[in-house]
């Protein structure tokens, strides 16, 4: 049996011979409010109560919009990726073309991959396809959203970088495996999404390459 929040054919297993944990159960919420909003965020503040009684008010919840990162793959192996100033560490942070999924995106059915080639875009190039990696969750013990990475192929370079008031980014090619060794080395340090993705397009490309050889 599976508990909440594992899906079905998922390799994850119950450690142990009891069974699963039935205490694990979701909060129920008594009361909820909006404390803050303006275009980039919305803070819920909820008043919960847990499975036990245990009362947590209030619980803040960062409502953003579902992101998107883009990998854009050369058939040289090189990625593009990004260098820009980032406010939160102070820093300027090298990662993936990203963004969040605006209203406009879900007119074509797929908002997050009209997100993504939006967001592709913006750097001056397209695909021709694109992969669905991975979708994860940023942070599910306070934000709402989900972030879908993306590996795209067959790129080609359609006009000059056109980026969104405000937003000042280098852009530079680099190696996927010499990346991920900067990585872990400490080098290169990336928000950890970007990380994530970047390893699930390695994930992709080794199994591709393995199945070529089958």
């Amino acid at each position: 049996m599976l508990s909440a929040g594992f899906r079905s054919g998922t390799h994850l297993t119950h450690i142990g011979d009891g069974p699963m944990n039935d205490e694990l159960k979701p909060w129920s919420v008594t009361a909820s409010r909006i404390t803050y909003e303006d275009r980039w965020i919305r803070v819920r503040s909820d008043d919960c109560v847990t499975a036990d009684g245990t009362v947590i008010a209030p619980f803040h919840v960062l409502d953003y919009p579902d992101w998107i990162n883009v990998i854009p793959l050369m058939p040289d192996g090189r990625v593009l990726l990004t260098r820009e100033y980032r406010h939160g560490r102070g820093e300027i942070v090298a990662g993936l073309v990203a963004g969040g999924i605006e209203p406009g995106d879900s007119k074509t059915g797929d908002a997050a991959m009209a997100a993504a080639r939006r967001e592709l875009r913006e750097t001056g190039y397209e695909a021709s396809t694109f992969v669905k990696l991975l979708t994860s969750y940023p942070n599910a013990a306070n934000h709402s959203n989900v972030v879908t990475s993306w590996l795209a192929l067959g790129l080609s370079k359609v006009g000059e970088p056109a980026f969104d008031p405000g937003e000042k980014v280098d852009l530079l090619f680099a190696d996927l495996a010499a990346t991920l060794g900067d990585l872990q080395s400490g080098a290169v340090i990336m928000q950890s999404m970007h990380v994530a993705a970047l390893y699930a397009a390695e994930s992709w490309l080794r199994t591709q390459a393995s199945e070529g050889l089958k």
